[in-house]
């Protein structure tokens, strides 16, 4: 451990060092972002909306296999418009800012890393070093689960959806862009259920042996989040949906008993 005698003023003011590093990190980042409009839109943002991109391939391929009927050629019957003065701009500045946003996160954990580094012992700073990695890997598997299979799903369903052949449907921009960017952000999250269930287990809150008693609860849940994350009816994509997350709930049950083992607590079989 190092640094005692740092007084309030001055570990706030090494935390203000890190905080700038980060944000200067974060608009250069965003200011890159920003130069590559057409790869952002066109490739990244966009690609969604085509019916060759990879999900929906592999989407068709699997309900061909199941022999789901209706589903093996993908159809994305909507167009895509702005009806606001500035929804063009404002679109890519929100996009830019996400993607630097995700990419500063490792930059970001690593500043905090070295800002609560000199207040560890040597023990601790190896169990804080791989629970960071752990972090950033999980968000940032969360976000590409996001974008390659809830998004493309959410988009094919209610892109598609309509009450009536009176109406068509032509989305807005801005509403596109709600669904992209709030999508990716909050699966992101999600994925940090492993992370926030072993911190509760640190303060003991949760055991494994009592997650282990809600597994069927958690397969109810993983389903009710599905439908929420992914509005779709059918029990298909539903599953395509819930199996990760309920695999994310099983990943906590076992991180969850190591620490238990860890710490010398017993662990029912």
């Amino acid at each position: 451990m190092e640094d005692e005698d740092l007084s309030f003023w001055d570990h706030l003011h090494e935390l203000r060092k890190y905080v700038i590093r980060s944000i200067l990190v974060f608009f250069v980042l965003f200011i890159a972002a920003f130069s590559f409009r057409e790869i952002l839109f066109d490739q990244f943002l966009f690609r969604l909306l085509e019916p060759d991109f990879i999900t929906y391939r592999w989407f068709s391929a699997l309900a061909e296999y199941f022999g789901i009927s209706g589903a093996e050629k993908i159809v994305l019957d909507f167009k895509l418009i702005n009806i606001k003065l500035a929804g063009q701009f404002t679109a890519h500045i929100s996009i830019s800012a996400l993607a630097a946003g995700i990419l500063t996160l490792p930059f970001l954990v690593f500043q905090l890393w070295l800002f609560i580094k000199p207040a560890l012992f040597a023990n601790e700073r190896k169990i804080i070093a791989r629970n960071a990695v752990v972090i950033v890997f999980l968000f940032l598997i969360g976000c590409a689960f996001a974008y390659f299979v809830i998004t493309p799903l959410s988009v094919l369903f209610l892109g598609n959806y309509e009450v009536s052949d009176k109406v068509s449907n032509t989305i807005s921009l801005s509403s596109y862009m709600s669904v992209f960017n709030s999508t990716l952000f909050l699966t992101g999250l999600l994925f940090e259920l492993p992370v926030l269930l072993i911190v509760l287990s640190r303060i003991g809150l949760v055991s494994a042996s009592l997650l282990r008693k809600y597994r069927k609860h958690a397969v109810v849940a993983g389903l009710i989040l599905s439908a929420i994350i992914t509005p779709s009816t059918d029990p298909f994509t539903m599953t395509i949906v819930a199996i990760p997350l309920y695999l994310l709930f099983e990943i906590s049950i076992l991180s969850v008993a190591r620490k238990e083992k860890r710490h010398g607590r017993k662990v029912k079989a």
